[in-house]
């Protein structure tokens, strides 16, 4: 049996990260060592991770996702490194059925389904339906991507592919990183038998943010927008990409009858509007000082 590295990257998890370390330690593959990646939290976090089998790293400050992952590999005493955010829960089956996938030695990553526990509010409602994260019920060799949430990786797949890009602070860090995955010649497998939970929930707020956010990383940083006005070009160019991609959230619900979302797909756009304005505002402060 192959020896396995576990983290959660962690940052002011304190409401779910008992129940994802409990998922943890029950597993029906053994996991040899357990990493808590805490990422500057000021929460009890690290005061409740500290009561389980786990090596505590602290970052002195919040330094982001990627960060997380990044330190993560790098202290990992194992070739296999599986992760779990610190707002899942894993069935007890999941590890075994991420490993059973490691038969050929250009397989880099496999990655498993993440299933939204919670789906009574709008908002809730709005997140499994358009931010859903899983390429649904049917195995897939070389997915799109594997979504960061619960992943299995090869160490030495990592370093070469060189880590997680520490630029991606939030959002889009494991799509960029499996492209290059893919660039190197590795191959990914996507295994929806192998499921986590996730117990996050949204209000109408924070589910257009993370989406917005996840939308600014891969525009400003995959496409190295560093000029205030290019920054500027690029935000009015994705007024029709809003509008597209909120018609088309609209039709769906439509056509699904999901009638409750609707005026949620309509907002999409005004958020939108509104967050990169913000953004805008922000970064002519920088340059002016």
């Amino acid at each position: 049996m192959e020896k396995v590295t576990l983290y959660i990257p962690c940052y002011n998890a304190e409401d779910t990260i008992k129940e994802c370390l409990e998922s943890i330690i029950s597993q029906s593959y053994e996991i040899d060592e357990i990493l808590v990646i805490d990422d500057g939290s000021n929460d009890r976090s690290v005061e409740i991770a500290k009561k389980y089998p786990v090596r505590i790293i602290n970052h002195k400050e919040n330094k982001g996702l990627a960060a997380s992952r990044n330190t993560a590999f790098r202290e990992a005493n194992n070739e296999f490194v599986a992760s779990l955010d610190a707002d899942c829960v894993a069935d007890s089956q999941w590890l075994g059925r991420l490993m059973e996938h490691f038969t050929d030695n250009d397989i880099a990553g496999v990655g498993g389904t993440l299933i939204d526990r919670y789906v009574l509010t709008t908002a809730d409602i709005w997140r499994s339906v358009h931010m859903a994260q899983h390429w649904g019920d049917e195995l897939i060799e070389y997915p799109p991507f594997l979504y960061g949430n619960n992943t299995l990786f090869k160490k030495k797949c990592i370093e070469k592919a060189g880590f997680y890009n520490e630029e991606y602070k939030t959002n889009y860090e494991d799509v960029e990183l499996c492209m290059r995955l893919y660039n190197y010649g590795f191959k990914l497998i996507y295994n929806p038998k192998a499921k986590v939970e996730h117990s996050r929930k949204d209000n109408i707020n924070s589910v257009l943010f993370s989406y917005w956010s996840w939308f600014h990383y891969e525009h400003m940083i995959s496409n190295q927008v560093n000029r205030l006005s290019r920054r500027i070009a690029v935000i009015l160019g994705r007024i029709v990409e809003y509008t597209e991609i909120s018609q088309g959230f609209f039709r769906e619900d439509f056509r699904e009858r999901k009638y409750k979302l609707l005026p949620m797909d309509f907002l999409f756009i005004l958020y939108c509007w509104w967050f990169d304005l913000r953004h805008c505002v922000k970064s002519m402060d920088v340059i002016s000082k």
